[in-house]
């Protein structure tokens, strides 16, 4: 596992090495560590990491505009933010921010957060769709949307549309609730992909849109405030 730190204080980078090692050593998991005290210089790496412990409040360019540009470069690392202002919660979803651990971090917290990162690595399940192109396994990770056409389903992830031959409602049922939710009669949403909304408009983050119809429009606002809330301030 590779896991890079951003931030301008030596001393915390120390800490955060100390204890990433004696993680390692206590679960048996291999950690590459690498430091960047600007983001300017995490984003000249060509490094691709698997976290990355990213400073809010940085001199010079912040964590989260260091993180915008990082997403640009098409980076699918999690990033897990260090503030000590918890309201931040709602800005860095905005980059898909896997976690954030405030300051002080506590050695409890910052284990948990790997694991969290681990298991949702090893449970990130496939769906396997049939198209004219042949069949293709598709990590749920990777969808950003689903919406239907005709008698026919278009999935869509970063770097595909994909065309299947089912209804939408049996794609439906195939996708986890918690991770997913229809935003129009014609359109299902990933939560993980949404970097900010409306009442009409969702805005993902590959800078596409989908409309928000007036009928999902409340049950959409709940269950996505709900998944900001579970996945982004879990103890």
């Amino acid at each position: 596992m590779k896991i890079a730190v951003c931030d301008d204080e030596t001393a915390l980078f120390e800490e955060l090495h100390t204890l990433l090692n004696e993680y390692s050593k206590f679960k048996k998991e291999p950690v590459l560590t690498a430091y960047f005290k600007t983001g300017n210089a995490l984003l000249q790496s060509a490094e691709k990491f698997d976290i990355i412990f990213m400073d809010y409040q940085m001199d010079g360019m912040d964590g989260l505009e260091t993180s915008k540009r990082l997403r640009l470069k098409n980076s699918n690392a999690a990033i897990i933010f260090l503030t000590a202002f918890p309201k931040i919660v709602f800005q860095s979803f905005e980059v898909n921010t896997f976690r954030f651990l405030l300051k002080p971090i506590k050695k409890d917290e910052l284990f948990k957060s790997i694991d969290d990162y681990l298991d949702s690595v090893k449970t990130d399940d496939f769906l396997i769709l049939n198209t004219n192109d042949g069949s293709w396994k598709v990590r749920l990770s990777e969808i950003i949307y689903v919406e239907s056409k005709d008698k026919h389903t278009v999935i869509r992830t970063a770097d595909n549309h994909l065309e299947c031959c089912r209804y939408m409602q049996e794609i439906e049922k195939l996708l986890p609730k918690d991770r997913f939710i229809r935003s129009h009669r014609s359109c299902i949403v990933s939560f993980l992909h949404i970097r900010n909304h409306d009442n009409k408009t969702i805005y993902f983050d590959n800078n596409e849109r989908a409309s928000i119809s007036r009928r999902y429009l409340p049950d959409f606002k709940r269950a996505f405030q709900e998944y900001i809330v579970r996945y982004n301030t879990k103890d």
